[in-house]
């Protein structure tokens, strides 16, 4: 056993002595919402008197205690403030087997992002026929508090019944052994929270946040578990270099000045890990090959976790060679992206695999391409497309692709999207009709809601989109109370439809002219 193993059951051990016992030095935390206690006010206080003197064990034998607790080691889903949980029963029974616990960080969304949660939630779960009452311990990592004062640390439980959680203000803190302690007699999810940021939150107006005083949450490491936990990282923490990032961080942001693939990998590294999420600048200053390495993309979301990449990267026409991402979903050198924006970046001899796939970025939304061109391979089980996979309200400006295209050369098309759309509308040519009514509005026949599925009037100014809006239930476009229809120019529109996950054209286009 590792010396850090042996440690932790020592601690472990230490921690079952003090709650089974009663002895130790214990703080009693408690929550008044009016005037909570802050750590100088906090006092000490023994969570039981200390066992009478032991007499002559010759005059009296012990019987041996039956007593066993239930204990978990927890943390693998990416919460590691609480590294272990235990229940010690109250009466002289073992409970190791009659006990469980389940970690649900980043499992269950609504106890994941409780505010100020510290550590991982965890559902208790026992039968209470079975067992009456315990203490319920969970050991804390201080390292791994995040600024959290752990007189600041509050017990709360889930009423699953009434939705909504209680606050539990008798737990018991030992700041020596690194625990908290509370008696519990019902199952269900409890967790540890920040009892300040809960308590303002809910408008107590405590000028206390519960943090170490000077405590800067950019002053702490990034920490990559979450990712690891939901993503394929590929080579981006072997290759990532820590000295460089720190040099790159400017305020509440970061600016990196690219030149390597280890400096492009602490890029990808720090948007996909820091907590606060940092404003990010990526300037490639010269051509950068990434032959021999499994890359991973900036951005990603899954489970209800958000970390899109919304920052600037300036390519200054240089060309990143040789990209090679196998799997993955929402996968690209952008994997999953909001409001963000690339001008003038080449990919040559790019391999990207996975579900809505893009050498450049595989699912970006209301984002900036421009003056870009890439080169290479894409492949998958979804949404594959040459440059970007789903393309949501992007602006792509003068750029080119030439990608095989699962088995297919591609260049006509930027997107799955575009090129999905394409297709579609060629299988299904339009057959509804539209039409200019007596006072100049678009018009179109009633019934259609029943033919299709999100009907929609797609209308173009000098051959450049300006709006795409609901039809469903009005037959006519109410153009004149749109400022945007009152500019002067030549106007297009055309009825909409989603067909096979597309927005095409199902109607004739109308045209006319504002002066």
């Amino acid at each position: 056993m590792s010396s850090l193993n042996l440690k932790k059951t020592a601690v472990i051990a230490l921690c079952l002595t003090l709650v089974m016992s009663g002895c130790g030095k214990m703080e009693k935390t408690q929550n008044d919402s009016r005037s909570p206690k802050t750590a100088e006010s906090t006092s000490d206080e023994s969570i039981a008197d200390s066992p009478d003197e032991s007499t002559d064990s010759s005059e009296t034998s012990e019987p041996e205690s039956k007593k066993k607790p239930a204990h978990m080691t927890i943390g693998s889903n990416g919460a590691k403030a609480v590294t272990d949980v235990l229940m010690v029963p109250e009466e002289d029974v073992d409970i190791s087997r009659k006990v469980s616990f389940t970690d649900l960080y980043g499992i269950h969304a609504l106890h994941s992002e409780v505010v100020g949660l510290v550590g991982a939630p965890i559902e208790v779960d026992f039968d209470k026929s079975e067992v009456k009452r315990g203490k319920l311990v969970f050991m804390y990592d201080p390292n791994e508090l995040k600024g959290v004062r752990p007189d600041a640390l509050m017990f709360m439980w889930y009423d699953e019944k009434n939705d909504n959680y209680v606050e539990l203000d008798d737990g018991m803190l030992s700041t020596e052994s690194c625990f908290m302690t509370i008696e519990i007699d019902k199952p269900g999810v409890y967790l540890l929270v920040n009892k300040y940021a809960w308590l303002n939150v809910w408008g107590a107006g405590l000028k206390d946040n519960g943090l170490e005083d000077g405590y800067n949450p950019y002053d702490e490491p990034i920490s990559s578990e979450i990712w690891e936990k939901n993503e394929k990282t590929g080579d981006i923490l072997k290759l990532k270099d820590d000295d460089y990032i720190a040099s790159c961080r400017e305020g509440d942001r970061y600016v990196f000045d690219v030149s390597t693939p280890e400096q492009l990998a602490s890029a990808v590294y720090v948007s996909n890990c820091a907590d606060p999420r940092p404003g990010i600048t990526i300037n490639i200053l010269n051509d950068i090959d990434l032959e021999g390495y499994e890359w991973a993309s900036l951005g990603w979301y899954t489970a209800g976790i958000n970390y899109d990449f919304n920052g600037h990267i300036e390519g200054n026409g240089y060309t990143i060679k040789n990209m090679h991402i196998s799997d993955g979903y929402n996968v690209g050198f952008i994997g999953y992206a909001t409001n963000c924006s690339v001008l003038s970046l080449n990919f040559e001899n790019a391999t990207v695999g996975g579900s809505v796939v893009g050498i450049l970025a595989g699912y970006p939304r209301n984002s900036l391409f421009h003056d870009c061109h890439v080169q290479g391979v894409t492949a998958g089980n979804r949404d594959v497309g040459s440059m970007i996979g789903h393309d949501q309200s992007n602006d792509i400006i003068d750029c080119t692709a030439d990608v095989n295209v699962d088995g297919k050369q591609v260049s006509e098309y930027l997107s799955y999207t575009e090129m999905n759309i394409a297709e579609v509308s060629a299988a299904h040519k339009p057959t509804e009709t539209i039409w200019i009514d007596d006072i100049g509005r678009p018009s179109r026949e009633s019934g259609l809601e029943d033919k299709y599925d999100n009907i929609g009037w797609l209308v173009k100014r000098d051959g450049v989109e300006v709006l795409h809006r609901n039809a469903e239930g009005e037959t006519s476009l109410p153009w004149q109370f749109y400022d945007e229809l009152n500019i002067p120019g030549h106007y297009e529109v055309v009825l909409t439809a989603c067909v096979d996950r597309s927005y095409i054209p199902i109607s004739n286009t109308v045209e006319y002219d504002v002066p």
